[in-house]
């Protein structure tokens, strides 16, 4: 009898060591593009006559035994579809698809079962249709914010939406159709164990960050929330944005999620990553180990 409970017990034990492990994740930066000799004002509010800087474009990969998570999804490096040719308008190179890019690590888009999308910029929402098997989780402020500016006077409009596609919304209207999108109306909303999104807005309606639970910590997944490591540190807003006040708020409550220790931090577009993070150069682009 006296060995039947030990057994149980060695079992429950377990059994819960495997559910808390489930909750721990790695993540992985994948490179899909960028652009060359982009202007340090375009990163950092105020940064004039700073010449320019290499712009890196990441999918991140965000995975455990039972979930490929990406959050964001780039764009396509061509204009089918009624899509703009974003590479002929701000010089995007060596953009690879979304099939090109998984198979570095293994995977195909089948193999992706949730996608977080940070906001509805070309750069992170371009490839909705591409993944036909995921879960899509949008903020619902980010969604009927874009919907909403429709209505603004032609040239308003013209500027808020340089960098949105109309086609976004149309992919999302046919993911939400087959019962894949999941829009947020809440701050620090469990997506799954270990991974929350949190409302960070500013650099559109409804941008939002993403945490991650690690065997190394909590890491702060930021994408268009904070660029770089100095809109972080210094509190300075991005170079395009809708509110930079909200902007400001929303750098705070990232650095407030991390206890105020940068190094977990990762940032949206900031090539120092590369030398921060183990990095491999793997065709065109390369990948960046966050955690194994």
């Amino acid at each position: 009898m006296i060995l039947l409970f030990a057994l149980l017990f060695s079992f429950i034990l377990s059994g819960s060591a495997l559910a808390s492990e489930k909750g721990v994740y790695s993540i992985k930066l994948l490179e899909y593009g960028g652009i060359k000799d982009y202007p340090k004002s375009g990163l950092v509010y105020g940064a004039h006559n700073q010449g320019t800087t290499y712009l890196p474009f990441f999918y991140i990969l965000i995975q455990n035994k039972d979930h490929n998570i990406l959050f964001d999804i780039g764009y396509r490096n061509d204009a089918k579809d009624g899509q703009k040719d974003w590479s002929k308008l701000f010089g995007g190179t060596n953009i690879e698809a979304p099939a090109e890019v998984l198979k570095k690590v293994n995977l195909t888009p089948n193999d992706i079962d949730i996608i977080i999308l940070s906001h509805l910029h070309f750069d992170h929402a371009g490839n909705i249709d591409q993944f036909p098997k995921a879960q899509f989780h949008v903020q619902k402020e980010e969604l009927d914010g874009w919907v909403s500016s429709l209505s603004l006077p032609e040239k308003v409009r013209d500027w808020v939406w340089q960098a949105t596609d109309m086609d976004h919304l149309k992919d999302l209207i046919e993911v939400a159709a087959e019962n894949r999108l999941t829009l947020i109306e809440e701050d620090n909303y469990e997506v799954t164990k270990g991974v929350k999104l949190h409302q960070a807005k500013g650099h559109t309606f409804g941008t939002q960050a993403v945490t991650v639970e690690t065997k190394k910590g909590m890491y702060v997944l930021t994408q268009d929330v904070v660029y770089t490591y100095e809109n972080a540190i210094n509190y300075k807003p991005l170079g395009l944005g809708l509110d930079n006040v909200e902007q400001l708020l929303s750098i705070h409550k990232v650095n407030k999620l991390v206890g105020g220790n940068v190094d977990f931090i990762i940032p949206g577009h900031d090539i120092a990553v590369f030398d921060k993070y183990q990095t491999e150069q793997v065709g065109k682009n390369r990948i960046v180990t966050v955690v194994k």
